[in-house]
């Protein structure tokens, strides 16, 4: 690579754009270029060096222990902090394929440092703004995990019941009820092993993709056109033995028969699961919940509606929030979850409409192509 493409990227770089471009040119004359084969390793976790390394071609993966925490490529760098404190690799690097590097170790980088004071100060901001931006992004995995075990729960929850529903209906064979009655019961159990197998398919679904976040590996994320109403159908019969919706009925309204819509199958039952077990949370017994589906301007429209007392106007602003919740016993994530799936998965919109002592309405939209 010629000198001048070496400037470039290193005046790209944000820890080291505040040198001037004089600096720059001599940083360049006299760091070392390191060539790497595929698979060949630049440094291991616990290694102790004082250099770090600007990708000039090729890429690099970062791992910590045996998991891969980063990708690099051209214009980035790694191994800032040995320029700065002397303490082991946190982790370990090595190239993808075929890479060229630039090492800039300390006692240069101390060198240039010293005849720009300035640069000291800008590098302490580079850094502490990085750090900034990592503890941001722990607190949105730790979110996104706190949401994925809520989930999970409402799972569990629906589990536990048709557990117990089996049970009942073998104590009724065992007793000495009429016969219709042990029909009943064989009936109850057909549906709830149905239910058993639809939300253990669904859960393990789940946790395959919380455990691929927890361990930063990328899921293809597939999004295909296909009709909304089997989802809707599937979501409702997984819900029959919940708590929130015993003694209560779910109704489904499609307008129309074509219903399709492109949305990735699982998310969409977290969001339908979500507002209908919410619904349920503020139906009377004997009461029902309808869920409508209809075309919108050239979006699919679902809606879930419930009769309970409405969401009162104080809080109707922070509905969305992080932990707000009307339950004595929830944690406020599964409407946040709901958001994030349609509005930022999906590109569609979610939004409610409410009327005191009449009712809620949590509507939600996705595109058609």
């Amino acid at each position: 690579m010629d000198k001048d493409r070496k400037i470039k990227l290193l005046k790209d770089t944000d820890l080291l754009s505040f040198f001037d471009e004089s600096t720059l040119s001599q940083l360049v004359e006299h760091c070392r270029e390191i060539s790497l084969a595929p698979s060949e390793i630049l440094f291991n976790e616990d290694d102790l060096e004082n250099a770090m390394y600007l990708i000039l071609e090729g890429e690099l993966d970062v791992y910590k222990g045996p998991k891969q925490i980063a990708v690099l490529g051209p214009g980035q760098y790694l191994g800032e902090m040995s320029l700065i404190e002397s303490k082991a690799r946190s982790a370990s690097a090595r190239a993808e394929k075929q890479t060229l590097l630039m090492e800039i170790n300390e006692e240069h980088f101390h060198t240039y440092l010293a005849s720009e004071p300035q640069a000291l100060l800008s590098i302490m901001r580079t850094l502490s703004g990085r750090v900034r931006n990592d503890l941001d992004t722990m607190m949105k995995d730790m979110r996104k995990l706190s949401i994925f075990t809520h989930d999970i729960r409402n799972f569990l929850s629906t589990l536990g019941l048709a557990e117990l529903t089996i049970e009942d209906s073998i104590e009724l064979f065992q007793g000495t009820e009429p016969a219709h009655k042990k029909r009943e019961g064989l009936e109850d159990m057909d549906k709830c092993q149905e239910v058993v197998e639809t939300v253990r398919t669904n859960l393990m679904d789940l946790l395959d993709s919380s455990l691929n976040h927890i361990k930063k590996i990328k899921t293809e994320y597939v999004k295909s056109k296909q009709p909304i109403l089997p989802v809707i159908e599937k979501t409702v019969e997984g819900l029959t033995t919940h708590a929130q919706l015993q003694d209560k009925d779910v109704m489904v309204n499609p307008a129309g028969d074509i219903l399709e819509a492109v949305f990735y199958p699982l998310d969409i039952q977290r969001v339908l699961q979500n507002l209908i077990i919410n619904a349920g949370y503020v139906t009377e017994t004997g009461g029902v919940v309808e869920v409508g589906v209809s075309k919108n301007n050239g979006f699919l429209q679902v809606s879930v509606t419930d009769k309970g007392s409405g969401i009162p106007e104080e809080i109707q602003d922070y509905l969305f929030k992080d932990t707000l919740t009307t339950k004595k016993d929830g944690n406020g994530l599964g409407l946040l979850s709901c958001k994030g799936i349609i509005e930022e998965n999906h590109q569609g919109k979610l939004w409610f409409e409410t009327e005191s002592g009449k009712g809620t309405t949590f509507h939600f939209t996705l595109p058609t192509h």
